[in-house]
């Protein structure tokens, strides 16, 4: 077996388990420590803030370094520490959000940038970044059975596992091949050269409302379910599913890509979203939320995926972080902000299930609008499409 797959293929499982531990369960801790949802909203919009200042400059030092292993390893390592800040805050509000902010300026850019470090190895280490993904997904699975079994004991295992984990990837980071930065010693390109790819815009703004319908989805689901009188166990065990519902399109996925494109994987994820919105808010119970859990499988990983790949692909080598930040920013940032905050404060105001239809509305609306821009723009027709592959092919 490669040894350079096993290696990457077992970090990302760790920044995923990471993600099932931590990212799944924090609003639960929020809302034991006293906050209602238009606080915890806004806290994950404070932090998407952060992360759109932010990213953007690391994106360039990470283009920029001598490796960009080395910017990888430093906010992998401060994260490990800093997220101890959280519980330390308590219920002191304004020092939580000092928290959460320090916290952000270093874990915001782990996934792109790792994302970025994987697809360049994968290239010339000759393995697929979906399989190395497959694998993110199964640690996201195990993790998230594990943490919804450990913080019904205790909440403060969220943190355990959390940054025990971040342990980890800091100690394998070191035997990841090196990465270097394509613009070090040489030309310096500024981020504008990112958004002359009109195409690549369409399908940022498009993907931000679909994310922000997810993001809402992430924060307040645990909240919800807990309502309707599911177990953190149950939840735990519906992450799991939907985690393993994305195999079959990891697997799948460079065949997919190929055969039907990247605008028609968006927009069919964007119906999948829809659905899924509506049926979590009237058909939420301990009998069917397994089931529920079986349509993440349509959603995010069709995006993300399709979205690292096409970055990748189009956007030039001495820039392929920084697309990787925008990306993030985009999926994380600005989608947060619309996701977390907008739908904190309606579901203050309007509660969590009449949250959950209106974001369903704004799912099914994205991808009509989205779906009139591809067949009116000429920038989805055809023959543009085939001169993006040959730009793409030449560089």
């Amino acid at each position: 077996m490669n040894r350079n797959f096993v290696k990457i293929a077992v970090y990302y499982a760790l920044i995923f388990m990471g993600a099932g531990a931590y990212s799944s369960y924090i609003g639960l801790y929020y809302s034991d420590i006293g906050y209602g949802t238009a606080q915890i909203g806004t806290l994950s919009t404070l932090a998407a803030v952060m992360a759109i200042l932010v990213q953007p400059y690391w994106g360039l030092l990470a283009d920029r370094a001598k490796y960009k292993n080395n910017v990888l390893l430093l906010c992998t390592f401060v994260t490990t520490i800093s997220i101890w800040l959280v519980p330390f805050a308590g219920d002191r509000y304004g020092l939580l959000i000092v928290a959460t902010l320090f916290i952000t300026i270093f874990q915001c850019p782990i996934f792109p940038m790792s994302t970025t470090v994987t697809l360049e190895i994968a290239g010339r280490s000759g393995f697929k970044f979906s399989s190395v993904r497959t694998m993110g997904s199964v640690g996201f699975a195990l993790m998230s059975v594990l943490a919804g079994w450990m913080i019904k004991l205790d909440l403060i295992y969220i943190f355990v596992l959390y940054s025990s984990l971040m342990l980890l990837t800091v100690i394998l980071n070191v035997t990841v091949p090196k990465v270097k930065g394509h613009q070090h010693g040489g030309k310096k390109l500024n981020l504008k050269e990112v958004f002359k790819n009109k195409r690549l815009i369409y399908i940022f703004i498009y993907a931000m409302f679909i994310q922000a319908t997810i993001s809402f989805y992430f924060s307040f689901q645990a909240i919800y379910s807990t309502e309707v009188g599911i177990s953190t166990g149950m939840i735990g065990l519906g992450l799991m599913i939907g985690s393993l519902s994305q195999f079959p399109f990891m697997i799948w996925f460079d065949k997919l890509y190929k055969k039907f494109g990247i605008t028609n994987i968006l927009l069919f994820a964007g119906l999948v979203q829809a659905v899924r919105m509506v049926l979590f808010a009237y058909f939420n119970s301990p009998a069917s939320i397994l089931f529920l859990w079986i349509l993440h499988g349509g959603t995010i990983i069709m995006i993300s995926l399709s979205l690292m790949e096409y970055v990748n692909a189009t956007v030039l080598p001495e820039l392929r972080a920084s697309g990787q930040m925008m990306n993030a920013i985009v999926m994380q940032g600005l989608a947060t902000i619309v996701g977390s905050f907008a739908g904190g404060t309606l579901a203050s105001h309007l509660g969590l299930q009449m949250t959950f239809v209106i974001y369903s509305g704004v799912s099914l609306a994205a991808a009509l609008c989205f779906w009139y821009v591809v067949r009116r723009s000429v920038l989805f027709r055809e023959p543009a499409m085939k001169r993006q592959r040959q730009e793409t092919v030449s560089l």
